[in-house]
């Protein structure tokens, strides 16, 4: 199956190649233009610098890692029909994409745990969410996703091979079926069922203090709860688009275990890779729907750098007419 989709990666006619080059390459873009956005919205901006928001950063910067490391490298092989960089830059960005993806998936988690704890046993969170305890929690989360992804390069046979119908190099699930398991349950399953737990208390706990406080007539209460309500959807909207990515990646992963080889259509795992490399990007848009302070910084730095393309192109201009002879209708008006 393998050759099968090797194949009818090369035979693809030529629109079908710039489609779906271009599709990745924009996806590539939007991902890391979006996320330095954040991570420069929350570096600008004091009221942005907050607990919840370093593990916002965190999470742009693994996307930023896989807009740099690993898509254009996909989007190079959508243009050539084959992989051309040779077996240790594949192994590099499977390892790489095995890596990034895993920290995302349990940053994920952290985040949800940290919701619960701030909304559910708020005086908790003081105690377990301090500035140097979500560092540690950060570095945790990345020894972990090196626990997952460093294995399959070391394995004799099953390491980071190109996959052809996804256009980027990976692990091949179905060759080692304990491993798999052990990947899908602690650094996939878990995570999905500790986020579901923890958004689906968080949620119970808000819309209740909201009936108690408006009984009460306590306005501060209520509108201090209706703010932690807005943070609490917004990093919910982040983890449903973050799922709904991956849990048709997940099922995929399933089905080929289960088969022990791909056996879906090529169209299958070329949707499997632009979910993965989408999760990456539709982050900066949720924040910057959902909260006004991003939003406003987003605006800033639109017109920064319309401003430096401006000028730049005045200088430009200024720099061509002084290098040309004047003009004898000009000189005269």
């Amino acid at each position: 199956m393998e050759n099968l989709l090797s194949r009818e990666l090369v035979v693809r006619a030529q629109h079908l190649i710039w489609i779906e080059a271009s599709f990745l390459a924009i996806i590539n873009i939007t991902a890391i233009s979006g996320n330095i956005s954040v991570c420069y919205a929350v570096y600008g901006n004091q009221r942005l610098r907050s607990l919840a928001n370093m593990f916002v950063v965190a999470l742009a910067v693994s996307d930023i890692l896989i807009s740099v490391y690993c898509m254009p490298l996909s989007v190079a092989a959508l243009i050539q029909g084959r992989w051309i960089f040779g077996t240790s830059v594949c192994r590099l960005q499977g390892f790489a994409m095995f890596t990034f993806s895993l920290a995302s998936l349990n940053t994920m988690g952290v985040i949800a745990v940290s919701r619960y704890f701030c909304v559910v046993k708020p005086t908790r969170y003081i105690v377990l969410f301090r500035r140097q305890r979500i560092v540690m929690y950060t570095s945790v989360v990345w020894c972990m996703a090196l626990i997952g992804s460093v294995p399959p390069l070391i394995f004799q046979t099953g390491g980071y091979t190109f996959q052809p119908g996804k256009a980027m190099c990976m692990y091949p699930f179905p060759t080692n079926i304990a491993y798999t398991a052990f990947i899908e349950c602690v650094f996939v399953a878990a995570p999905f069922t500790l986020i579901t737990f923890c958004c689906a208390k968080v949620f119970y706990t808000v819309s209740r203090s909201n009936r108690v406080f408006t009984q009460e007539n306590n306005p501060e209460q209520l509108r201090a709860n209706v703010e932690e309500a807005k943070v609490t959807k917004t990093l919910a909207l982040v983890m449903a688009s973050f799922s709904l990515c991956w849990l048709p990646i997940c099922i995929i992963d399933y089905i080929d275990a289960a088969r022990g080889e791909p056996t879906l259509p090529r169209q299958v795992y070329l949707t499997y890779g632009f979910l993965a490399y989408l999760s990456s990007t539709i982050n900066p848009f949720i924040y910057g729907a959902t909260n006004r302070r991003f939003r406003r910084e987003y605006k800033t730095i639109l017109k920064k750098i319309s401003l430096i393309c401006t000028c730049g192109h005045c200088s430009c201009g200024q720099k061509r007419t002084s290098d040309n002879p004047p003009d004898l209708a000009v000189t005269e008006l």
